[in-house]
């Protein structure tokens, strides 16, 4: 892809769509976390201004996916049970999540229950793996495909490039960037920047589709971005599963090289396709 004819093409989209403000509780923990010592009263005091958010975030939480010894009630135990920078990444992932589906913003199907779906099982996923934390698996799940809405705001046969990408095996980002000079991906990426969140998750959403090549780096040893990339494969290849999608041709190009990362069988796999669907289906 020409990087320069990709800039000026993602300029071009970021500016004729509109990208939703970043939600006033996002910004005011933000700048909470940003004392030396932030305050556990204050942080809560934030969070609980708005209610049905609380609520969601309790809900979140309290899920089998988070695998917490004993149910969180109110916000300020759910912070003392999971930490400050959890709780407010939680917080966030969940604040942008509803920001965007409050933009009236064109999706394909499932897609605001399969990013809720795919940050739950990468969070569940990630607690087996050193130094990846569930609540940024979680937000990397929730937010690793926020370009699409915004594509599809922006090109009226998006959905098809989606669809043809599928049926011709390529991946998708190549045939965006082939009728579009650039990829939603890209656009994730800057969605995210915009918003404030971390920029390793930023870097992620940007590579999330360069899987062998994230996966080779440091000469295929294990570190934080590969297995956390791994993760989030696994779970979207999980969440097709869920909807009884037979066919994930993603998983079928580099499944066996996600695997192999992770240190994960194929059978084992399977079980833990079988006891993530069964969660998710209990909801």
């Amino acid at each position: 892809m020409n990087a320069a004819l990709s800039f000026e093409a993602t300029n071009e989209i970021l500016g004729s769509v509109k990208i939703p403000a970043t939600p006033a509780v996002f910004m005011e923990l933000h700048e909470l976390m940003q004392k030396d010592e932030p305050d556990i009263d204050e942080v809560s005091a934030a969070i609980s201004k708005d209610m049905g958010l609380a609520a969601l975030v309790l809900k979140t939480v309290n899920s089998p996916f988070f695998g917490l010894r004993a149910k969180a009630k109110s916000i300020r135990q759910a912070t003392t049970l999971l930490g400050l920078l959890n709780i407010s990444n939680i917080v966030a992932g969940l604040a942008l999540r509803r920001a965007m589906e409050d933009s009236g913003a064109p999706t394909p199907e499932h897609y605001w229950e399969s990013p809720v779906n795919i940050g739950m099982v990468s969070a569940k996923l990630s607690r087996q793996f050193a130094g990846v934390s569930p609540d940024e698996a979680y937000m990397l799940g929730l937010f690793h495909n926020a370009g699409v809405p915004l594509m599809m705001m922006r090109f009226d046969d998006y959905l098809k490039t989606m669809g043809d990408a599928e049926a011709s095996m390529v991946d998708v980002t190549q045939l965006e960037d082939e009728r579009y000079k650039t990829n939603h991906a890209v656009i994730g990426y800057f969605v995210c920047r915009s918003w404030g969140l971390p920029e390793h998750v930023g870097e992620l959403i940007l590579r999330h589709h360069d899987v062998i090549e994230v996966l080779a780096e440091n000469g295929g040893a294990m570190s934080k971005t590969g297995i956390s990339l791994a993760v989030l494969k696994m779970a979207e290849h999980i969440d097709r599963r869920y909807w009884g999608k037979a066919d994930d041709p993603e998983w079928d190009r580099w499944g066996e090289q996600v695997l192999a990362y992770a240190g994960i069988s194929s059978t084992d796999f399977e079980d833990i396709v079988e006891d993530m669907t069964e969660l998710l289906a209990a909801g």
